[in-house]
């Protein structure tokens, strides 16, 4: 489901980042990253190693806030994600015949071992998350091995993550924002099964939802007759995969195990991986420091 449903149903607070100092943040790796790139192809500057300057940057940024962090990439996807993933790519495929440089970027499974590859020259804990990361973090932030999420897509509220943030890029035009997710659902009068209810009716990454069916419309449904059945059964739809999806969001394969553990960088080897990818030294050594500093 798209990050516009959601802010009509669970609208975020705006969040200061003075409040990061001291915690650890559960990252959506594979959410971040694909940004990462996106952004620079947007602003015309993509360079190869894209990928590898913004997990850089971002790292950096936490540093320069207190803020510690462990990356969780996606492991095996949902069957019924198959159909978003094989639109993505085709859409990729699509813009690239036709010249489009921003909407033919792409993050690759090389990119990805990259940034694994760097993570953990540098100290950074991360994880391939039995399912969706998105699942794992939330697991993480629940079982207080994390204190917030961190992703660019509020469907992870539909994962139960008690805090989630977006927007964390220390950029002047994009404010940072929390979803504290209690607080957000005593305010819209819903219970978490009721918000997973109305995102299916909605749509989500492994529904196309019900034609016709928005945020309001949605909320209003599930709490006249309480039940997905009833609502859906009210308007008139079919969806057989319902209990499918449910089970997605409630009962999501994580590995409980994990704990992030920090460690100093590596120094002459990640320096020398920073080097080899087109880093400039100042910046370079400038990222092994704090993260020196940090993980000390």
């Amino acid at each position: 489901m798209g990050l516009s449903a959601l802010r009509k149903i669970l609208p975020p607070e705006p969040f200061d980042l003075a409040q990061l100092r001291g915690r650890v943040l559960a990252v959506d790796a594979d959410n971040l990253i694909w940004s990462f790139v996106t952004a620079m192809a947007a602003m015309g500057r993509a360079p190869p190693n894209a990928h590898l300057f913004g997990l850089a940057g971002r790292l950096r940024a936490y540093a320069a806030w207190g803020a510690r962090s462990a990356w969780v990439f996606d492991g095996e996807q949902p069957e019924l994600k198959e159909a978003t993933l094989r639109g993505r790519a085709e859409r990729i495929q699509a813009a690239r015949a036709a010249g489009d440089t921003l909407g033919g970027t792409a993050v690759t499974e090389e990119d990805l071992a990259e940034c694994r590859a760097l993570l953990k020259l540098l100290g950074v804990p991360f994880l391939e998350a039995p399912g969706e990361a998105e699942a794992q973090c939330a697991q993480l932030v629940v079982a207080d091995k994390a204190w917030a999420a961190v992703t660019q897509d509020w469907d992870i509220a539909l994962f139960g993550a008690p805090r989630a943030l977006r927007n964390l890029t220390g950029s002047t035009t994009r404010t940072p924002e929390l979803l504290d997710l209690p607080r957000a659902l005593a305010a819209a009068g819903l219970t978490r099964e009721e918000l997973v209810d109305a995102a299916i009716l909605i749509g989500t990454d492994y529904n196309e939802g019900v034609q016709g069916v928005g945020p309001v419309k949605a909320v209003r449904f599930i709490q006249q007759h309480r039940t997905l059945a009833a609502a859906l059964e009210a308007l008139g739809a079919a969806m057989p995969e319902a209990q499918e999806i449910r089970r997605i969001f409630f009962d999501h394969p994580v590995d409980k195990r994990f704990r992030p553990r920090f460690a100093p960088p590596d120094r002459k080897p990640a320096l020398a991986m920073l080097a080899a990818h087109g880093f400039a030294e100042q910046p370079a050594r400038q990222l092994v420091e704090d993260l020196e500093r940090l993980h000390g």
